[in-house]
């Protein structure tokens, strides 16, 4: 009922256009194939094929007294035939005495893309003839036909018939000089013209006029237009009545008897049609069902999916196939020996009239189950996703490290390497198995190497450690607490210092390359000691030569250990390991003593202080002497004494009488005075000395005092 409607649209559509505009019946059609009525069996199909042709896309002869639908003509354009009919005896358009410039005649836009022509009936009035048959005589007052493919916007010329018989392609006198003498004026009789559309002017989107830019005055210079066509061979539009348009051929496959209309007409409203019937027979269904797909030696199942038909006669076609049961219409049980794909054929045959229809049943062989991942390695006690694809349904073996015994995926968690087996069966029952090793990858051995691995606080220890197979994450703690954030490590190889006495364990865990941890916690592989603390006390610290005697006493804690050096180089006993030692100095000077406290784990302290070892320093001076008596005693007055530098500028002895006077010198310490003065003996009384002298410990000393001379 649609396609009805929709063909008896464009049955109107078409008698409107011929209403609309006067046409040339210029339409033809023909159904080629098939060349009559015919006769198919249901189910089947036909091609149909038609030729047609149109040629007319615009004709317009202004018979009605119009300009034409859509189409602008100036003011005051004239239907009478006011010069005398045409040369067919119809109407048609005049530009006269009514009409000012510039005087136009414009069309509807059109589609003329492809080879168009334009043609039309022209006349000029003729020259002197009175108003409004009065002709052109001027070069600038002919007609332009124009185009325009920007609506209007701009136009281009096709052709301007010039005055004196010329038809140009453009107008040469627009803005020229006009000729003033009269003449006979060409284009004075009815004649029809026609010209091919430039190839700029083929759009689907063109209009065309025909204009006077000139004339003398209103009432002169008239002219007239008749016949106006547009002829495009290919404008033209197809309809069937079952639906497609603008083709020639189609393929039907009518399920009941029908009629087929083909139609073509143009944009004027031309029209062609034809007709064909085909009549529709029944014939037989041939539709079956298959089970598809099957595994080698197992039956497909194949059932008539219709009603059976005493009338129909039934023949199948099993492409090689084995039946197992079946016979007429079915149903069939049939297995094939081979894999492959196998086409099985039904005709149904009733009269003249028989069906085929055909199904594929794919026999295939066991099916192939895959595993993956492939080759895959766990950790010891790790787990490893095993899938298996290929089938439906699996059962998988030893059961003991899965997850669960079925299903595409299970879980495997071996703790040595095992071969894992999965059968798997398809939908139709075809079978197949793959086999699965999961190995172990080995646990990683590890030793730590502490450098130093024991000392003295505090011990900077650099850690290495010798991993197999290699590592991928490290993750020391060095059982230092107290060290804070210190006291653990991700380097390979740290370094930690400890600060604290004490034995402490060490733990580190590893991820191997495989991925696999690992830990390992050595306890006491640090050993840290502590530090004695030295202290002594030397009694005295000051000592002379006659009482060279010093005594140390040890004060040191946590030694077990003493080790004396006294600073007296050149003493055998210079050194001692007792933890209370005394020392004896042979000379004086300062000697620095030094102790060092050490423990059992070779841990030391060192201390030490500063001994001075003095000369015995003493010196004598008689009081009087008796230079004169000849007794051999007390005879010289000379100072004695020990500590005293023993030495050129050491000494210096100066007398003097009571008035002052110097009367002995020397720098001997071995001249004393021998009571003389000049070489006479003094005379008994007192006199003054001055001494200046020299110690053995650097430093002078002075003496002044009175010595008495006694005879």
């Amino acid at each position: 009922m649609k396609n009805k409607s929709i063909f008896t649209t464009l049955l109107v559509f078409g008698i409107s256009m011929i209403l609309t505009l006067q046409v040339k019946s210029q339409c033809f059609t023909e159904i080629l194939t098939p060349t009559q009525d015919t006769t198919i069996c249901l189910g089947d199909s036909v091609t149909l094929t038609a030729f047609a042709t149109c040629s007319y896309l615009m004709s317009n002869d202004f018979n009605n007294g119009t300009a034409g639908t859509g189409w602008t003509a100036t003011t005051g354009v004239d239907f009478t035939n006011p010069c005398n009919p045409s040369s067919d005896g119809t109407t048609y358009m005049w530009m006269g005495s009514a009409v000012p410039i510039p005087r136009t005649l414009t069309t509807i836009n059109f589609n003329v893309v492809g080879a168009c022509e334009i043609s039309f009936d022209m006349k000029y009035a003729t020259q002197s003839v009175a108003s409004p048959c009065e002709g052109i005589d001027e070069y600038d007052e002919g007609i332009s036909v124009q185009y325009s493919t920007n609506n209007g916007a701009t136009w281009v010329d096709i052709a301007y018939f010039q005055p004196d018989g010329q038809i140009l392609a453009t107008n040469p006198m627009v803005g020229g000089t006009c000729i003033s003498s009269p003449w006979i004026t060409p284009f004075t009789s009815w004649a029809n013209y026609t010209f091919t559309i430039p190839a700029a002017a083929q759009t689907p989107s063109t209009r065309f006029r025909w204009i006077q830019l000139a004339y003398s005055s209103q009432s002169n210079d008239h002219w007239g237009l008749d016949n106006v066509e547009i002829v495009c061979p290919q404008s033209q539009n197809i309809f069937w009545s079952n639906g497609p348009a603008n083709t020639l051929t189609q393929t039907v496959a009518p399920t009941q008897t029908t009629e087929y209309i083909v139609a073509i007409f143009d944009s004027l409203g031309n029209l062609a049609t034809d007709t064909v019937t085909i009549n529709v027979i029944p014939s037989p269904p041939a539709d079956f069902s298959v089970i598809s797909p099957v595994c080698i030696g197992q039956n497909s199942a194949i059932i008539y999916d219709s009603t059976a038909s005493p009338n129909v006669t039934y023949t199948w076609d099993f492409d090689g196939g084995v039946v197992s049961s079946g016979t007429g219409v079915g149903p069939y049980q049939v297995n094939w020996p081979a894999t492959g794909t196998y086409t099985i054929t039904l005709t149904a045959s009733e009269g003249a009239c028989a069906r085929s229809g055909t199904r594929d049943v794919v026999v295939n062989s066991d099916i192939v189950v895959n595993v993956t991942p492939q080759n895959p390695f766990v950790c010891a006690d790790s787990s490893v996703a095993l899938n298996a694809n290929g089938g439906l349904y699996y059962v998988w073996s030893p059961v003991a490290t899965l997850s669960n015994d079925s299903g595409a995926t299970v879980i495997a968690t071996p703790s040595v390497q095992t071969t894992y087996t999965v059968t798997g069966t398809s939908l139709e029952g075809c079978t197949g198995s793959a086999n699965i090793t999961v190995g172990i990858f080995p646990d990683p051995t590890i030793t730590i190497s502490p450098v130093p691995a024991q000392g003295c606080k505090p011990v900077i220890v650099n850690f290495s450690a010798n991993v197999n197979p290699g590592v991928s994450q490290y993750g020391w703690e060095f059982g230092d607490p107290g060290s804070g954030v210190n006291n653990t490590s991700t380097s390979a190889n740290p370094m930690h210092i400890y600060s604290i006495p004490g034995t402490y364990d060490v733990t580190l865990d590893v991820l191997s390359s495989d991925g696999c941890p690992a830990s390992i916690t050595v306890p006491a592989l640090i050993n840290v000691y502590d530090i004695p603390v030295a202290a002594f006390m030397a009694d005295p610290t000051t000592v002379n030569l006659s009482t060279p005697t010093v005594n140390f006493t040890d004060l040191s804690t946590g030694a077990d250990n003493w080790y004396w050096d006294f600073g007296d180089l050149y003493s055998p006993a210079n050194n001692s390991m007792l933890q209370n030692p005394t020392h004896n100095y042979n000379n004086t000077g300062d000697y620095i003593v030094w102790l060092i406290a050490s423990n059992s784990f070779g841990c030391a302290d060192s201390a030490f202080t500063t001994i001075n070892v003095m000369q015995d320093i003493a010196f004598w001076i008689p009081n009087a002497f008796t230079p004169c008596n000849n007794d051999g005693v007390n005879d010289i007055f000379k100072p004695s004494g020990i500590g005293v530098a023993i030495g050129e500028n050491s000494y210096n002895m100066r007398i003097f009488d009571r008035w002052g006077h110097q009367i002995f010198s020397t720098n001997d310490f071995e001249t004393g005075w021998d009571g003389k003065i000049g070489g006479s003996w003094a005379n008994p009384g007192v006199y003054n000395y001055f001494i200046e002298v020299l110690y053995g410990d650097g430093l002078w000393h002075v003496f002044s005092g009175k010595v008495n001379v006694i005879h």
